[in-house]
């Protein structure tokens, strides 16, 4: 097809369309008021009934080959989430990254996916090479881990995502706390180090057991015949690990949901719990894949987080309303607040942004929608680094 001339261009409203001039008067195609080519439309038909073949016939080589081409999305991790999505519904499980376990990139793992350690966020094309240094060591515990990283070159920053991903689970699973005695203990001299690693396994390898009843009350010595950390010592480790102390503080509180929280911002998907779960039965939440197979008319109670927002006004009536989606661990389902309610939270200041964790009472709408009675953004706060806490 040789492209002569543009004819006309015409708004859509925000969408606009090239009236293209084509060397065949057969090979016009319309759709939704677009016009293209049929040979487009044929290539895009067939394309669509060869992948549909693939994923049905070879479901998991299929799913990993969307996985490992994330990385060239312009947001990688709502691939990953998506594909997470679909996965289930085959009752194929993403596993989690693994330091042991895990190769550079997805793979097949018995019947499912293992997710790749270069797809975590933050891990860098650099930093591969230390990685693949760091778990070919042998590490039996936190302080084995701590000086293999150091040795490997890996900087704490690396390490603490490796932590909060999950990648070092078998370890230790307290994410929050690993990470905080990971950054004490990247402050320590090796001599300091050396000292915490003899008196290890009478404390099962946790860093502030052995501060507090070894090296707090400055009565205990080190294998040289001096205190295990010296009394400026103290106060500079004290001074420089102060705001990791915030951190962990605030962390602890929520453990569980700290882990969901890390999950989803450095692999796109949880693994661990459901958000739904975390709140307790109580709450009464429905998950959105349940909802969403109830008939119309029912109400609910979903939360999950907001992928997009954005406020309008209707066609026929001018009113403004706010449409939303909302997904959870497994799907998705459009919102609409309708003008009464997105006036009252607007005056509060509370129409919700992409990203934020929300609360829905929600009535089922026909389709894949559902009208909202009721709206709450949750405001728990996870801190993943420094820059948080500003």
């Amino acid at each position: 097809m040789q492209l002569k001339k543009i004819i006309s261009v015409k708004s859509l409203g925000k969408r606009k369309t090239l009236d293209l001039e084509v060397d065949h008067k057969d090979h016009n195609f319309y759709a939704e008021g677009l016009v293209s080519s049929n040979s487009h439309s044929i290539s895009y038909a067939t394309l669509a009934v060869w992948t549909t073949y693939m994923k049905f016939k070879y479901t998991l080589p299929f799913l990993i080959a969307l996985l490992r081409n994330s990385k060239y999305e312009q947001d990688p991790y709502e691939i990953i989430d998506k594909v997470s999505k679909e996965a289930s519904k085959f009752g194929i499980k993403i596993l989690p990254p693994d330091l042991a376990r895990s190769s550079m990139d997805f793979t097949i793992d018995g019947d499912n996916i293992r997710y790749g350690l270069n797809a975590i966020k933050g891990i860098s094309e650099k930093s591969l090479e230390s990685i693949i240094e760091f778990r070919g060591a042998k590490t039996t515990n936190k302080f084995d881990v701590f000086l293999a990283a150091k040795s490997a070159k890996i900087n704490i920053g690396i390490l603490s995502s490796l932590i909060q991903a999950g990648a070092l689970s078998s370890i230790n699973d307290e994410r929050a706390r690993m990470v905080y005695e990971a950054q004490v203990f990247n402050i320590f001299t090796d001599r300091e180090k050396r000292n915490f690693l003899n008196l290890g396994e009478k404390y099962n390898y946790d860093v502030f057991s052995i501060w507090s009843n070894e090296v707090a009350n400055g009565k205990n010595v080190a294998a040289d015949g001096k205190v295990l950390v010296s009394d400026r010592r103290k106060q500079t480790i004290k001074s420089k690990t102060e705001q990791y102390s915030l951190i962990f503080q605030k962390n602890k509180q929520h453990k569980k949901f700290a882990n969901w929280f890390f999950e989803r911002k450095l692999l796109g998907y949880s693994y661990s719990s459901r958000l739904k779960d975390l709140y307790g039965k109580s709450y009464g939440y429905i998950g959105i894949e349940e909802f969403v197979s109830e008939p119309e008319g029912i109400q609910g109670k979903i939360i999950g987080i907001v992928k997009e927002c954005r406020v309008a006004k209707s066609r026929n009536s001018g009113k403004k309303y706010c449409k939303f989606i909302v997904s959870d661990e497994k799907a998705e389902i459009n919102c609409f607040i309708w003008e009464a309610l997105l006036d009252e939270l607007s005056e509060k200041d509370s129409i919700p942004n992409k990203e934020n964790i929300v609360s829905v009472r929600v009535r089922k709408m026909d389709g894949n929608g559902c009208s909202v009675n009721q709206l709450t953004t949750l405001d728990e706060q996870i801190y993943m680094k420094l820059s948080d806490l500003r």
